[in-house]
């Protein structure tokens, strides 16, 4: 709710934030499910008109996931801080005056995302150097700008995002679209407009502060792209850190995973095997607070539940 009221006023819908909740409960604000207009969305962002956004394509099919704001507080957090309008609005615009000259730069996506697997990145949960390497080949951006970036890892997951929602449409893979919403996980299979969903518990992980006891919302947000395309929690085995962090916590074959369930040509889940198999992704996500945050509570995963692949829904 914090990130919708946020999200109308900078799509000018309402004047204030007491102004979009009235609309919301009203029902004259509708929300919908961002990756069925082409869009990503990390965690609980909502995403509105005049939003910059990152673009990823080619001449047939384009998508786009919305620029980071910056780090905590963050509308991806649920976060109710009026500053967030501000960065989202204002900020975001400023560094895409001074990025889109550039952006042609840029080679393949997959290929700095390999990169960063190489330097120990998953380029969902741990993004530095990933985002290292972007700001490498963005040389000209004012020092002001590389600073702030640089202080928001995450910022480029944005771009993995976009670049996760393009591969599985332009792929062969079953499965076009897939996210959380905090109270349900669901997927979205090619050729269907309905979704297919499950209730949804939290990730499992750690917090980062072992005192403290918010209840953690389910798991949500759309860059379940990321993982579904060989990253993320298929790419632990690049990951020291993270499987270190988790090692009481994940399944036995979590860093063989991927080799399991990944399509080696399409690079994508095959979904037959996870039928047969019963073996079904592992999801990165950060965990939120369910009454809504500034910032994170922790970081784990989210297994999928077989049953979401079956073919009842």
């Amino acid at each position: 709710m914090a990130a919708a009221e946020q999200a109308a006023v900078i799509g000018g819908f309402a004047e204030d934030i007491s102004a979009a909740r009235g609309m919301l409960e009203a029902g004259s604000l509708s929300l919908k499910p961002a990756q069925d207009h082409g869009i990503a969305v990390p965690l609980a962002m909502v995403a509105a008109p005049s939003m910059w956004c990152f673009e990823v394509g080619d001449n047939d099919s384009v998508f786009y996931s919305p620029v980071s704001e910056g780090p905590p507080p963050a509308l991806r957090f649920g976060s109710a801080d009026p500053l967030c309008v501000t960065r989202a609005r204002d900020w975001t615009a400023e560094v895409a005056r001074a990025l889109n000259p550039q952006l042609g730069k840029l080679p393949d996506i997959e290929s700095i995302m390999r990169e960063a697997l190489r330097e120990g990145d998953d380029c969902h949960a741990i993004t530095r150097a990933g985002n290292d390497r972007f700001l490498e080949l963005m040389s000209e951006l004012p020092t002001g700008i590389v600073a702030d970036i640089r202080a928001n890892p995450g910022f480029v997951l944005g771009i993995w995002m976009a670049w996760a929602a393009w591969k599985l449409h332009t792929s062969a893979s079953e499965i076009v679209a897939i996210g959380g919403n905090g109270i349900e996980f669901g997927l979205r299979r090619r050729g269907e407009t309905r979704w297919s969903t499950v209730s949804c518990a939290p990730p499992t992980g750690i917090r980062f502060n072992p005192q403290q006891t918010a209840p953690a919302l389910g798991a949500i947000g759309d860059s379940a792209l990321v993982d579904v395309c060989g990253f993320g929690g298929q790419a632990l085995s690049h990951a020291p850190v993270l499987a270190a962090e988790w090692a009481h916590l994940l399944p036995p074959d979590a860093q063989s995973r991927a080799s399991a369930i990944i399509n080696a040509g399409m690079r994508v889940i095959d979904t037959d095997v996870v039928r047969a198999t019963g073996v079904t992704p592992i999801i990165n996500l950060a965990i939120l607070d369910e009454r809504g945050a500034a910032a994170p509570i922790g970081r784990g995963f989210y297994i999928v539940p077989p049953s979401l692949f079956g073919t009842g829904d």
